[in-house]
């Protein structure tokens, strides 16, 4: 596998740090992308329904995006079977239990410093995608602190205002960029 190595990280355990954080990012993707699908699907009756609805959405566009950056940025990976079973297994889950905003900001809140270290680490030249990243998983957070006081549509509108205002050709990173 033929990587970009982050220009940011000369020492060889910072390097290491970026492909970790780099590849967890792609996996979590791919679980929030087939969670959220499955969860949309089981609770369009629901009044989190239109929540998870609207977070499916933005996994859809960010699934576009990662998948156009992951070719410029020479990363050739794939999230693997565990993750994928997560994934399935996570939006299986809501036909049980609605993960509640609570529940998701406690996932959501330590996760960000992760991303913006990985931003840090990364080439200057890809900095609108990993900014991107970072601010698709704040969307996230402020969507769930929303849905927490004032309900999961109002969450909902958070997230759909988000996507709505995303510029794939502006965010995703490209070979050609200088």
């Amino acid at each position: 596998m033929v990587m970009a190595m982050p220009i940011n990280a000369t020492e060889a355990e910072d390097q290491a740090l970026y492909i970790k954080r780099l590849k967890y990012e792609y996996d979590n993707r791919t679980f929030a992308y087939l969670g959220m699908k499955k969860a949309a699907h089981v609770l369009q009756d629901e009044p989190a329904g239109v929540f998870y609805q609207a977070y499916y959405d933005l996994e859809v566009v960010n699934q576009q995006i990662y998948t156009r950056s992951a070719v410029a940025l020479n990363f050739d990976y794939k999230a693997g079977w565990f993750t994928r079973f997560r994934g399935h297994a996570g939006g299986f889950a809501a036909h049980f239990i609605t993960f509640s905003p609570e529940s998701l900001i406690r996932i959501i809140v330590p996760y960000i410093p992760k991303l913006e270290q990985l931003r840090d680490l990364a080439e200057p030249r890809y900095q609108a995608f990993f900014d991107y990243v970072v601010a698709q998983e704040q969307a996230q957070l402020e969507a769930s602190q929303v849905a927490k006081t004032d309900g999961w549509e109002q969450g909902a509108v958070v997230l759909r205002a988000f996507v709505d205002r995303i510029d794939i050709d502006k965010v995703a990173a490209s070979s050609d960029e200088q």
